[in-house]
Protein backbone atom coordinates (compact mmCIF):
# COMPACT_ATOMS: atom_id res chain seq x y z
CA UNK A 1 0.00 0.00 0.00
CA UNK A 2 1.40 3.40 -1.02
CA UNK A 3 2.52 5.71 1.75
CA UNK A 4 -0.09 8.41 2.37
CA UNK A 5 -2.94 6.43 0.80
CA UNK A 6 -3.67 4.02 3.63
CA UNK A 7 -7.14 3.97 5.13
CA UNK A 8 -7.38 6.16 8.22
CA UNK A 9 -8.99 3.34 10.19
CA UNK A 10 -5.58 1.66 10.13
CA UNK A 11 -3.89 4.52 11.92
CA UNK A 12 -2.76 4.52 15.53
CA UNK A 13 -5.07 5.21 18.47
CA UNK A 14 -6.11 8.87 18.79
CA UNK A 15 -4.29 10.77 21.53
CA UNK A 16 -6.07 12.64 24.32
CA UNK A 17 -7.29 16.05 23.23
CA UNK A 18 -7.58 15.08 19.57
CA UNK A 19 -10.66 14.47 17.42
CA UNK A 20 -10.52 12.62 14.13
CA UNK A 21 -12.10 12.36 10.70
CA UNK A 22 -11.50 8.97 9.11
CA UNK A 23 -11.15 8.83 5.33
CA UNK A 24 -11.01 5.67 3.27
CA UNK A 25 -8.23 4.97 0.81
CA UNK A 26 -10.63 5.41 -2.11
CA UNK A 27 -11.73 8.81 -0.81
CA UNK A 28 -8.15 9.97 -0.45
CA UNK A 29 -7.34 8.81 -3.95
CA UNK A 30 -10.38 10.64 -5.35
CA UNK A 31 -9.74 13.99 -3.66
CA UNK A 32 -6.03 13.94 -4.53
CA UNK A 33 -6.41 13.00 -8.19
CA UNK A 34 -7.34 16.52 -9.42
CA UNK A 35 -4.13 17.94 -7.95
CA UNK A 36 -1.77 15.50 -9.64
CA UNK A 37 -1.20 18.15 -12.33
CA UNK A 38 -0.48 20.99 -9.90
CA UNK A 39 2.69 22.84 -8.94
CA UNK A 40 3.56 24.94 -5.90
CA UNK A 41 5.41 28.07 -6.98
CA UNK A 42 7.14 30.96 -5.25
CA UNK A 43 9.34 33.78 -6.50
CA UNK A 44 12.53 33.33 -4.55
CA UNK A 45 13.30 36.41 -2.46
CA UNK A 46 10.41 38.55 -3.67
CA UNK A 47 6.73 39.03 -2.79
CA UNK A 48 4.12 38.89 -5.56
CA UNK A 49 0.44 39.81 -5.59
CA UNK A 50 -2.05 37.19 -6.74
CA UNK A 51 -3.31 38.95 -9.89
CA UNK A 52 0.18 39.91 -11.03
CA UNK A 53 1.47 36.40 -10.39
CA UNK A 54 -1.32 34.73 -12.35
CA UNK A 55 -0.96 37.13 -15.30
CA UNK A 56 2.82 36.74 -15.33
CA UNK A 57 2.67 32.94 -15.26
CA UNK A 58 0.13 32.84 -18.09
CA UNK A 59 2.40 35.06 -20.17
CA UNK A 60 5.52 33.09 -19.26
CA UNK A 61 4.18 29.55 -19.70
CA UNK A 62 1.49 30.07 -22.37
CA UNK A 63 -0.47 26.90 -21.50
CA UNK A 64 -2.57 25.29 -24.23
CA UNK A 65 -5.29 24.39 -21.72
CA UNK A 66 -6.76 26.02 -18.66
CA UNK A 67 -4.46 27.15 -15.84
CA UNK A 68 -5.80 28.17 -12.43
CA UNK A 69 -3.93 29.75 -9.51
CA UNK A 70 -4.70 29.47 -5.81
CA UNK A 71 -3.12 31.83 -3.27
CA UNK A 72 -1.73 29.63 -0.46
CA UNK A 73 -0.35 32.52 1.58
CA UNK A 74 3.25 33.19 2.61
CA UNK A 75 3.98 34.18 -1.05
CA UNK A 76 3.23 30.66 -2.30
CA UNK A 77 0.77 29.81 -5.07
CA UNK A 78 -0.73 26.55 -6.26
CA UNK A 79 -0.93 26.34 -10.06
CA UNK A 80 -3.28 23.72 -11.49
CA UNK A 81 -3.25 22.66 -15.14
CA UNK A 82 -6.12 21.01 -16.98
CA UNK A 83 -3.68 19.36 -19.40
CA UNK A 84 -0.89 17.02 -18.36
CA UNK A 85 1.13 18.34 -21.32
CA UNK A 86 1.20 21.86 -19.85
CA UNK A 87 2.27 20.54 -16.45
CA UNK A 88 5.06 18.50 -18.03
CA UNK A 89 6.15 21.38 -20.25
CA UNK A 90 6.70 23.71 -17.29
CA UNK A 91 8.90 21.14 -15.57
CA UNK A 92 10.71 20.22 -18.76
CA UNK A 93 11.55 23.75 -19.89
CA UNK A 94 12.65 25.16 -16.54
CA UNK A 95 14.30 26.70 -14.67
CA UNK A 96 12.22 29.86 -14.84
CA UNK A 97 12.98 33.39 -13.69
CA UNK A 98 11.05 36.59 -12.99
CA UNK A 99 13.74 39.05 -13.99
CA UNK A 100 16.72 38.15 -11.81
CA UNK A 101 14.58 36.23 -9.32
CA UNK A 102 14.51 32.45 -9.37
CA UNK A 103 11.01 30.96 -9.67
CA UNK A 104 10.80 28.14 -7.17
CA UNK A 105 8.72 25.21 -8.48
CA UNK A 106 7.84 21.94 -6.82
CA UNK A 107 5.15 19.36 -7.57
CA UNK A 108 2.13 19.36 -5.30
CA UNK A 109 2.12 16.54 -2.76
CA UNK A 110 -0.55 15.26 -0.34
CA UNK A 111 -0.90 16.79 3.13
CA UNK A 112 1.53 19.62 2.42
CA UNK A 113 1.28 22.35 5.06
CA UNK A 114 3.31 25.47 4.37
CA UNK A 115 3.46 26.24 8.10
CA UNK A 116 5.39 23.05 8.79
CA UNK A 117 6.70 21.82 5.43
CA UNK A 118 10.19 22.46 4.16
CA UNK A 119 9.32 25.05 1.53
CA UNK A 120 12.90 25.44 0.33
CA UNK A 121 12.58 22.41 -1.95
CA UNK A 122 12.53 23.37 -5.63
CA UNK A 123 12.62 21.50 -8.93
CA UNK A 124 15.60 22.22 -11.15
CA UNK A 125 17.46 20.59 -14.01
CA UNK A 126 20.96 19.23 -13.48
CA UNK A 127 23.48 18.21 -16.10
CA UNK A 128 26.07 15.49 -15.83
CA UNK A 129 28.50 16.60 -18.50
CA UNK A 130 30.45 13.88 -20.36
CA UNK A 131 28.79 11.11 -18.35
CA UNK A 132 30.14 7.79 -19.72
CA UNK A 133 27.64 6.28 -22.15
CA UNK A 134 27.18 3.01 -20.24
CA UNK A 135 25.32 4.90 -17.50
CA UNK A 136 22.59 6.03 -19.91
CA UNK A 137 20.05 3.56 -18.62
CA UNK A 138 16.85 4.74 -16.93
CA UNK A 139 17.26 2.64 -13.78
CA UNK A 140 20.89 3.70 -13.34
CA UNK A 141 20.11 7.35 -14.10
CA UNK A 142 17.41 7.27 -11.43
CA UNK A 143 19.91 5.91 -8.89
CA UNK A 144 22.41 8.62 -9.81
CA UNK A 145 19.77 11.34 -9.61
CA UNK A 146 18.44 10.15 -6.24
CA UNK A 147 21.89 10.85 -4.78
CA UNK A 148 21.33 14.52 -5.64
CA UNK A 149 17.62 14.79 -4.82
CA UNK A 150 14.23 13.32 -5.60
CA UNK A 151 14.12 12.57 -9.34
CA UNK A 152 11.05 14.14 -10.97
CA UNK A 153 11.82 13.22 -14.56
CA UNK A 154 14.58 12.29 -16.98
CA UNK A 155 15.10 14.18 -20.23
CA UNK A 156 13.80 12.18 -23.22
CA UNK A 157 17.10 12.32 -25.12
CA UNK A 158 18.92 11.22 -21.98
CA UNK A 159 16.55 8.29 -21.38
CA UNK A 160 16.92 7.15 -24.99
CA UNK A 161 20.69 7.64 -24.96
CA UNK A 162 20.41 9.54 -28.25
CA UNK A 163 22.64 12.40 -27.09
CA UNK A 164 25.77 11.58 -25.14
CA UNK A 165 27.27 14.99 -24.42
CA UNK A 166 25.53 15.17 -21.05
CA UNK A 167 22.76 13.53 -19.03
CA UNK A 168 19.91 15.82 -17.99
CA UNK A 169 17.75 15.12 -14.94
CA UNK A 170 15.04 17.15 -13.22
CA UNK A 171 15.49 16.78 -9.46
CA UNK A 172 14.05 18.33 -6.33
CA UNK A 173 16.73 20.10 -4.30
CA UNK A 174 16.83 21.98 -1.02
CA UNK A 175 18.23 25.42 -1.80
CA UNK A 176 18.79 26.17 1.89
CA UNK A 177 21.45 23.47 2.02
CA UNK A 178 24.80 23.33 0.23
CA UNK A 179 24.36 21.80 -3.21
CA UNK A 180 26.69 18.94 -4.18
CA UNK A 181 29.04 19.78 -7.04
CA UNK A 182 30.38 16.27 -7.66
CA UNK A 183 28.91 12.79 -7.39
CA UNK A 184 30.99 9.65 -6.92
CA UNK A 185 29.78 6.80 -9.13
CA UNK A 186 32.01 4.05 -7.86
CA UNK A 187 35.46 5.50 -8.49
CA UNK A 188 34.23 7.94 -11.13
CA UNK A 189 34.13 11.59 -10.05
CA UNK A 190 31.24 13.08 -12.01
CA UNK A 191 30.78 16.89 -11.91
CA UNK A 192 27.26 18.25 -11.43
CA UNK A 193 26.04 21.50 -12.97
CA UNK A 194 22.73 23.21 -12.21
CA UNK A 195 20.92 24.79 -15.15
CA UNK A 196 20.03 28.46 -14.92
CA UNK A 197 21.05 28.96 -11.30
CA UNK A 198 23.36 31.86 -12.04
CA UNK A 199 23.53 32.99 -8.42
CA UNK A 200 24.91 29.79 -6.97
CA UNK A 201 27.54 30.46 -4.32
CA UNK A 202 30.47 28.13 -4.89
CA UNK A 203 31.72 28.84 -1.39
CA UNK A 204 28.75 27.63 0.65
CA UNK A 205 26.73 26.06 -2.17
CA UNK A 206 23.58 28.09 -1.53
CA UNK A 207 21.44 29.87 -4.10
CA UNK A 208 20.80 33.61 -3.93
CA UNK A 209 24.24 35.20 -3.80
CA UNK A 210 27.73 34.93 -5.24
CA UNK A 211 30.86 33.74 -3.48
CA UNK A 212 32.19 37.26 -2.99
CA UNK A 213 29.01 38.24 -1.12
CA UNK A 214 28.71 35.08 0.97
CA UNK A 215 27.80 35.68 4.60
CA UNK A 216 27.91 31.97 5.50
CA UNK A 217 31.65 31.55 4.95
CA UNK A 218 33.98 32.49 7.78
CA UNK A 219 36.78 34.53 6.26
CA UNK A 220 40.18 34.49 7.91
CA UNK A 221 41.20 38.02 8.87
CA UNK A 222 44.10 39.44 6.93
CA UNK A 223 47.15 39.41 9.20
CA UNK A 224 48.51 42.87 9.91
CA UNK A 225 51.68 43.82 8.11
CA UNK A 226 54.95 44.14 9.96
CA UNK A 227 54.74 47.87 9.41
CA UNK A 228 51.42 47.96 11.26
CA UNK A 229 52.58 46.05 14.30
CA UNK A 230 55.85 47.88 14.88
CA UNK A 231 56.00 50.38 17.71
CA UNK A 232 54.41 53.59 16.47
CA UNK A 233 56.68 56.62 16.38
CA UNK A 234 56.18 59.04 19.20
CA UNK A 235 55.90 61.88 16.76
CA UNK A 236 54.92 62.18 13.12
CA UNK A 237 56.93 64.68 11.20
CA UNK A 238 54.54 65.20 8.29
CA UNK A 239 51.13 64.43 6.85
CA UNK A 240 52.83 61.96 4.47
CA UNK A 241 53.89 59.87 7.50
CA UNK A 242 50.25 59.64 8.56
CA UNK A 243 49.26 58.14 5.21
CA UNK A 244 51.99 55.51 5.49
CA UNK A 245 50.55 53.97 8.66
CA UNK A 246 47.27 52.00 8.61
CA UNK A 247 45.14 51.35 11.68
CA UNK A 248 45.94 47.97 13.18
CA UNK A 249 43.64 45.22 11.89
CA UNK A 250 42.36 47.10 8.84
CA UNK A 251 41.90 44.86 5.79
CA UNK A 252 43.01 46.93 2.80
CA UNK A 253 41.28 44.50 0.45
CA UNK A 254 37.86 44.72 2.10
CA UNK A 255 35.08 46.42 0.22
Amino acid sequence: MDEGEESDDELATIRDGFVAVLLSKSTKKRIRAPWSKALIVNVYGRSMGFSFMQTKLLSLWKPAGRMDCVDLGKDFFLVHFSLKEDYSSVLRKGPWFFGDHFLSIRPWEPNINLDTANVSFVATWVRLNSLPIEYYEVEVLNEIGQAIGKVLRIDTHTALGSKGRYARLCVQIDVDKPLPTTILIGKLEQPISYEGIHKLCFSCGRVGHRKENCSYTIHEPTPPSQECIRDPPSRLSSSQDMHDIDPIGTDKNST
